[in-house]
């Protein structure tokens, strides 16, 4: 079907902790009959969500045809979407078989509840979200399943060139790596992921921002000049930093990006991983105030995501890189390897040290609407990634902005969180 182009997709593809979830609830019952329709044209249009992945003799990775469809749990009504979810996301997915998708409904009586949890490799958080919406507008008999397979050339228009230091940095790294070179099991993933996820237990809690809150959000990021995502970035730094373990330390930023526009061949609606992101040390002051805090964080990333080069970087530089080298990061890095080429580019990544981290990731404002039903309630559960301390995903669909934190339980408690969250609203709402 398709070659896994893009070496971050390598990368993606052996961490502990990278499953991407929606959950859409709508008004009404959804029955397994109509939904199985709906689903039918779904995969038709998706066929990224029946895939398997296999490595040639070149050690190149392709999706291809798993042996099963992604299936439909059907749970009892009363049933909590939160249990479904945590039990799923401690499953690995099955490379070599397929698929990279799992699904659960609950019909409630007056509502459904529809979850997708896949692996990041299939489906960043807008791939994700192209299929909550398509999944809705079959069920709406509005979609058209016309298959959305994603290009073969995944090269930049702009910003493609690495610097020299950085291309001697990778082949040198690459020399070294052929002289240590060696390929991962399925075992050794599954053990891997096995014993991260019992050392960093992954937790999630969400919250939702309604009108007239909203409104008053916007406006607050408009009044100063700031776009949402740099207020609430801005509001959870602060937040974190008055906890006593951050006081006198810069916090580390990450901010997901998405490429697709700026692809050579255009990814349309359809799924995969066109996501980059950008990183800076971060410090809030105190005695400035929260009003010059965003607008000191701004500005930093405003520079690092109008320069397509620094934002594409990244990219890039993992592309320059032995698929195998970018596939042994994560266990290097995570898994207690010994390679130290790989941690090596793991730390050059940045990679691996989590206590301070915040990630950030905001698929912006959706206007959403439907025939047959009323969509209640959408959000985008993103997954603990390894790298932060804390990721923040978040939607806003109509009037309501829903935001899921995610964190390793075995780093940061849940009260904490809590705190950081109460005072990260307090913060945005002014």
């Amino acid at each position: 079907m398709e070659n896994l182009k893009m070496s971050t997709e390598r990368l993606f593809l052996r961490s502990p902790n990278i499953h991407v979830a929606f959950r859409t609830v709508v008004s009404g019952s959804v029955t397994p009959e109509s939904l199985g329709r709906a689903m039918d044209k779904v995969f038709l249009k998706h066929p990224l969500l029946n895939c398997s992945i296999r490595a040639d003799e070149n050690h190149e990775a392709w999706f291809v045809p798993s042996k099963s469809k992604a299936q439909i749990d059907w749970l009892p009504k009363g049933s909590d979407w939160k249990s479904w979810h945590k039990a799923s996301d401690n499953i690995p997915f099955d490379f070599a078989n397929g698929p990279l998708a799992r699904m659960c409904a609950i019909d409630q009586g007056d509502k459904t509840e529809i979850v997708t949890l896949t692996h990041h490799v299939i489906g960043d958080g807008i791939g994700c979200l192209n299929l909550a919406k398509d999944i809705l507008l079959a069920l709406d008999e509005r979609l058209d399943p016309s298959p959305q397979v994603p290009p073969v050339n995944n090269k930049f228009r702009e910003g493609q060139n690495l610097g020299l230091l950085s291309k001697l940095a990778a082949n040198k790294l690459n020399s070294q790596w052929s002289k240590c070179r060696r390929s991962f099991s399925e075992d050794e993933y599954r053990s891997f992921f096995e014993s991260y996820r019992k050392a960093h237990v992954p937790e999630i809690n969400i919250f939702s921002i309604d009108e007239p809150d909203l409104s008053k959000l916007v406006a607050v990021s408009k009044a100063n000049g700031l776009t949402v995502n740099e207020l609430m970035t801005a509001a959870f730094a602060s937040a974190m930093s008055e906890l006593k373990r951050f006081k006198q330390k810069s916090l580390k930023i990450g901010i997901a990006a998405s490429t697709r526009n700026e692809l050579i061949s255009d990814p349309k609606e359809c799924m995969g991983n066109y996501v980059t992101g950008i990183a800076f040390d971060f410090a809030c002051d105190p005695k400035t105030g929260f009003q010059e805090t965003c607008k000191n964080l701004a500005k930093v990333a405003r520079i690092k995501l109008q320069d397509l080069k620094t934002k594409h970087l990244i990219v890039n530089f993992l592309s320059a890189f032995d698929t195998d080298l970018v596939e042994s990061i994560m266990f290097a890095t995570y898994g207690g390897y010994d390679l130290p080429v790989s941690r090596k580019i793991g730390e050059l990544i940045q990679e691996g040290d989590s206590s301070s981290r915040l990630g950030m990731s905001n698929l912006g404002r959706h206007q959403l609407s439907f025939k047959s039903f009323d969509l209640l309630d959408m959000q985008f559960i993103g997954p603990a990634f390894p790298a932060n301390l804390l990721s923040v995903s978040v939607i806003t669909v109509n009037s309501k902005l829903s935001a899921c934190l995610s964190w390793n339980g075995s780093e940061i408690s849940k009260d904490e969180i809590e705190k950081i969250q109460a005072r990260a609203i307090e913060l945005m709402l002014g």
